[in-house]
């Protein structure tokens, strides 16, 4: 009896020892491993191929040439050059590229988890439910293990950035947000945020953050804007995405109009590049609504701000590709950890029916190869990841948009220290 009475003192004492970071730790190794075993056993998508096509024709042609001669390279020209070296050290290997790929989004999951670690450290937030659950999300595991594009290594530079509008360091801010910039174009989208944040303590904040991003971000930006400025602004400003896969504009694919039939991001008629050109200006004046109301709101609710401006952005965007699904995570999760969870069931619902589908229905996956015909069987669950987007838009938008502009709470001096 006093052996059994020890033994269940013991495991009483155990589990108290195991912290709620060790459990988060835990699941994200088992998420790591997972994700470590996908690349090793696949190829992942249409993406994986392009990308060491990319590399292959930059180890035979310049830059320019590939922006000049190839309207689907839509990408900045860091990421070009990284993936020309990585095509340089895998040139004989198609498996060892496409590993090499995914393996650098993987990298990029792991620090996103131990950045909310230390986040949670300085105020809190998120809960520990949800920090566990985000670590092992499967819209990651898809993305990183499967997917293979560069989208996490961004969505964590860019939440790095935002980290450092907590820590209130400007320069590290902007040098994290033009990093974010250099690998994917996408958070030019929501620069007007840290823009009219960093304006809003101060015009000396303001141009330490401007003087940092900007610099960086012309650095990168250079070589496109003096070789050849046109091809350059052209793709990888002018990208759209896919017309007909999302929202409004696969809606409008349904009406049957021939004018707004086909389902691609080239060769588009005038009414569906009208269309898209309306989705975009709507999309950039909410992001600047969004950033001017609450400019004067700092810590957790800056990250808000994100959360809403990447909801707004859903909501309107002409098209939005599975990997696309990472971008918002970290923000929702944080402003709205609820909302997070029903934003990534119904991402992760559509990105499975995708890859299913563009897999030749088998499992496991191990090359997505869209070809077009099978948008009929996955397009139609994009809308589970719309429809939250837009369920979520209704219900928090009020608030959101109508917030009271009143000064951001300063954080407690031990806990930021």
């Amino acid at each position: 009896m006093g052996m059994a009475m020890d033994g269940t003192l013991m495991d009483k004492k155990a589990a108290q020892c195991i912290s709620p970071q060790a459990v988060v730790l835990g699941l994200l190794g088992i998420a790591t491993l997972v994700k470590a075993l996908w690349v090793m056993n696949s190829v992942g998508t249409c993406d994986v191929m392009l990308f060491r096509v990319f590399g292959k024709a930059l180890q035979e042609h310049s830059l320019a040439q590939l922006y000049a001669g190839s309207s689907i390279f839509n990408h900045t020209p860091l990421t070009g050059w990284l993936v020309k070296e990585l095509y340089a050290a895998t040139v004989h290997d198609g498996m060892a590229f496409a590993a090499g790929l995914r393996f650098a989004c993987i990298l990029a999951d792991v620090g996103m988890v131990l950045g909310l670690l230390h986040l949670r450290k300085l105020t809190g937030q998120p809960p520990w439910w949800a920090l566990g659950l985000f670590a092992v999300s499967p819209v990651s595991i898809m993305v990183s293990g499967f997917h293979g594009n560069i989208d996490p290594i961004m969505v964590m530079l860019l939440f790095f950035a935002a980290v450092a509008v907590v820590r209130d360091r400007p320069v590290l801010c902007g040098v994290m947000f033009a990093a974010a910039c250099n690998i994917k174009i996408v958070p030019i989208l929501v620069a007007p945020v840290f823009i009219l944040f960093w304006m809003g303590r101060g015009w000396r904040q303001a141009a330490r953050f401007m003087a940092s991003a900007g610099v960086l971000m012309l650095g990168g930006a250079a070589y496109g804007l003096i070789v050849c400025p046109g091809p350059f602004v052209r793709n990888v400003f002018g990208y759209g995405s896919y017309w007909g896969t999302w929202g409004v504009t696969y809606w409008l694919t349904q009406t049957r109009i021939a004018d707004f039939g086909l389902v691609s991001f080239t060769g588009l008629s005038a009414a569906q590049n009208r269309v898209i050109l309306a989705l975009k200006v709507i999309s950039v004046a909410g992001v600047l609504i969004l950033a001017w109301r609450r400019r004067k709101l700092g810590g957790l609710e800056f990250f808000t701000t994100l959360a809403a401006a990447f909801t707004w952005l859903f909501v309107f965007m002409p098209g939005a590709g599975p990997q696309y699904m990472v971008w918002y995570a970290p923000f929702v999760l944080l402003a709205a950890p609820r909302w997070w969870v029903a934003l990534m069931a119904g991402s992760a619902v559509y990105m499975a029916r995708f890859y299913h589908t563009t897999a030749g229905c088998h499992f496991p996956w191990t090359l997505a190869l869209p070809k077009g015909p099978e948008v009929v069987y996955w397009g139609p669950w994009t809308n589970l990841a719309w429809g939250v987007f837009v369920a979520a838009l209704c219900w928090k938008g009020r608030e959101w948009f109508l917030v009271e502009k009143r000064e951001p709470v300063a954080e407690p001096a031990a806990e930021i220290a």
